[in-house]
């Protein structure tokens, strides 16, 4: 029984310190600037906090960027492909469901990803100019489902 309960006091105290060392390192970080305050003129510590804070707003504000759009050839990521009869198919089956009279131009990017059948992120251009995109699945039975409905304007920028 006192084993259990000096175990239990032992956890307590240590999952207590992982929040006390958190909890110090705020203060340690933030004791140079109370110290170059308490130093220099108040001015310049009102610069120096105010500095700071811009930094996490640009940081928070920048947009992540686009897997599909990603150069780098990783296991399960998306990669640039050729215009296949299997990704017209995919197209074709998009189109035959979008509400237009327009006609189709020309397929301008294909990506595939590899999962369990393959998604296809495609751009593709109307006659009248307008750029869209779409994504599908093709599944290993060859069954397509649109997983991103047709969307006006380019997947990268």
């Amino acid at each position: 029984m006192k084993k259990t309960i000096l175990a239990s006091l032992v956890c307590v105290v240590a999952l207590a310190g992982c929040n006390q060392k958190e909890e110090t390192v705020a203060p340690t970080q933030s004791q140079p600037e109370e110290t170059a305050a308490a130093t220099q003129p108040q001015p310049e510590a009102t610069v120096a906090a105010t500095q700071s804070q811009p930094e996490t707003t640009v940081a928070a504000t920048q947009p992540e960027a686009n897997p599909i759009c990603s150069a780098a050839n990783l296991t399960g990521g998306w990669s640039q492909a050729e215009v296949t009869p299997k990704a017209q198919q995919a197209l074709d089956f998009v189109l035959g469901q979008m509400n237009t009279s327009a006609k189709l131009k020309q397929i301008l990017s294909v990506r595939t990803q590899v999962v369990s059948g393959i998604n296809y992120a495609i751009e593709f251009e109307m006659d009248n100019g307008e750029v869209w995109n779409t994504i599908v699945y093709r599944s290993l039975n060859d069954e397509m489902k649109i997983t991103q409905p047709a969307q006006q304007g380019r997947i990268c920028p």
